[in-house]
């Protein structure tokens, strides 16, 4: 099997994080080999901090830094961009399935991915765009799934897109 992409969309606070960590803990139990992928919108962000010494090593030229624990394993990579969903996958490693949550704009013009697009009020439906729509809000509108109660519906209709 090729590695499957589902990308979770959305506005802030529409429940993204929440039902990415849902997707990654449902497929993980399903003994797929799952990586995840954060959009951060903001331009100043970086997991490293001034003053630690793996910031010293960048700020004195080092392209990437890795940083190695015990228990995990980090690469930094300054000014890498990342402009298709390919750069993305490149970096998934032996994954089955790449999980986003975010990447809306690199997202709208592919098919390449399994989108779902959590909506927060009726409004959203005209302005979202996704194959699968869901909210954690208190809505009833027709063709989309309320979460978490229809989760087990909706990681089925995943399940059976992972498959074709």
């Amino acid at each position: 099997m090729g590695l499957k992409v589902i990308a979770v969309l959305g506005h802030k606070k529409s429940g993204k994080t929440r039902l990415t960590t849902m997707l990654i803990r449902a497929l993980r139990e399903m003994n797929y080999k799952v990586a995840s992928a954060k959009h951060v919108h903001h331009a100043d962000f970086s997991i490293d901090r001034p003053g630690k010494d793996s910031w010293k090593h960048r700020e004195a030229g080092a392209n990437p830094t890795i940083i190695i624990s015990p228990g995990e394993v980090a690469i930094i990579l300054r000014d890498k961009k990342i402009n298709t969903l390919s750069d993305l996958v490149n970096m998934a490693g032996d994954s089955d399935v790449l999980v986003l949550e975010g990447f809306y704009g690199l997202l709208k013009e592919s098919d390449d991915a399994i989108k779902i697009a959590l909506i927060r009020n009726a409004e959203d439906l005209n302005t979202m765009k996704g194959g699968i729509m869901a909210t954690f809000e208190k809505l009833d509108e027709k063709g989309v799934y309320k979460l978490p109660e229809e989760f087990p519906q909706l990681f089925k209709l995943i399940l059976d897109k992972l498959s074709h």
